[in-house]
C-alpha cells in the first residue's frame, strides 16, 4: 500500500474554489485502477489548509495516476488556488514527493 498526501494552503479568497475542485478530482480519483481510498479534509485551526490523502494498492498504480489528466488537473488547481503546497509519498520528505511526480511524468 502507498499513501500520497497533498496539502495546500489555499488563498483565503479561493478556499471554496479549491475545495470544490478537490472534491470533484477526488471523485474521479476513486474510480482509477488501484485507488483504495481518497479523503479530503481541512485543518481545524486553519480552514485554508486543505489535505488530500490517496491510498493506492501499489506504487505502479500511483505512478500511473501521476501521469493522468486527473492528477494534472489537481496540480493545476493547487498551484492556481493555493499559496503553497506539499506532496509526500508514504510520509516521506517533501522533496522526495516532488521528485517522484517528476520521475513518473518523465520530467527528470
Amino acid at each position: 500500500m502507498v499513501v500520497l498526501t497533498i496539502s495546500s494552503n489555499a488563498r483565503s479568497n479561493k478556499r471554496n474554489e479549491l475545495l470544490s475542485a478537490c472534491r470533484l478530482i477526488s471523485d474521479w480519483t476513486r474510480q482509477e485502477k488501484g485507488c483504495l481510498d481518497c479523503r479530503l479534509s481541512q485543518d481545524i485551526d486553519n480552514e485554508n489548509l486543505i489535505y488530500l490523502e490517496e491510498t493506492w494498492e501499489r506504487r505502479s498504480y500511483l505512478d500511473e495516476h501521476f501521469r493522468s489528466d486527473i492528477f494534472s488537473a489537481l496540480l493545476g488547481a493547487v498551484k492556481l488556488l493555493g499559496k503553497t503546497h506539499e506532496i509526500r509519498v508514504n510520509g516521506g520528505a517533501q522533496k522526495n514527493g516532488r521528485d517522484a511526480v517528476k520521475r513518473a511524468r518523465g520530467m527528470c
